[in-house]
């Protein structure tokens, strides 16, 4: 049977199309799990050759590999798909008196109380959110205080995560979280299903990035005279 199949390193690497070396490191980088040693030498599994053809087409979609690591342990902890995709589970509070509701301007998060009472609360914030630092010290630069910044930078936050929250799930449903459900739910449908979440992510961040640009470049057009 299949599932008894066992490999030495030379074997996998041969198999799964990539070298000893990729092995080596995928295993200390913490990506692939470690063989049955059995005397002096190791032996692979039907997962391992898996998880590693599943490595080798996430990097070849462009994923790094930290960000491989990051989903392969969190589908390994049995997260479920919104934890897998870092969405969070919303609970269904979408009736027209919770959304009313909500307030406007969300109160400031704990890490951001804590960046505003140290020394540098610019670096605080830095250390958390190095972007979003970029644009509240730019905002500061141009006479915000420091407080007024994070805020708008928050509010920003807040609408951005409003939208996720609205459209995340079924994007992904429909992408990667469908076909898993209706597959055999088989070895390789596993494999599938990691690289389509990953693609998914993948594209739904490109597609998201170039609307925002989008949307900022009508309200930055230059006046017509």
């Amino acid at each position: 049977m299949i599932g008894n199949l066992e490999y030495t390193i030379d074997e996998l690497a041969r198999v799964a199309d990539t070298t000893v070396r990729s092995v080596r490191v995928y295993h200390e980088r913490g990506l692939l799990p470690s063989p049955d040693v059995r005397g002096r030498i190791g032996y692979y599994g039907v997962d391992h050759l898996s998880r590693l053809q599943t490595i080798s087409r996430l990097l070849n979609r462009g994923m790094k590999l930290n960000g491989i690591r990051e989903l392969l342990e969190a589908w390994d902890r049995g997260d479920g798909l919104a934890e897998i995709l870092g969405v969070p589970e919303q609970p269904d509070d979408t009736t027209p008196e919770t959304t009313t509701a909500k307030a406007p301007v969300p109160q400031l998060p704990e890490y951001m109380r804590k960046a505003l009472a140290a020394t540098d609360p610019l670096e605080g914030y830095r250390l958390a959110n190095p972007h979003c630092s970029d644009l509240a010290t730019r905002l500061v630069d141009a006479g915000l205080s420091t407080t007024s910044a994070f805020g708008l930078v928050e509010r920003f936050r807040a609408d951005v995560d409003e939208a996720v929250d609205r459209y995340a799930a079924e994007l992904f449903f429909h992408m990667a979280g469908k076909p898993f459900i209706q597959s055999a739910r088989e070895v390789g449908d596993r494999s599938d299903f990691e690289t389509n979440v990953a693609i998914a992510r993948l594209m739904t961040n490109r597609a998201a990035a170039e609307l925002v640009d989008q949307a900022l470049a009508r309200h930055t057009e230059p006046p017509t005279v």
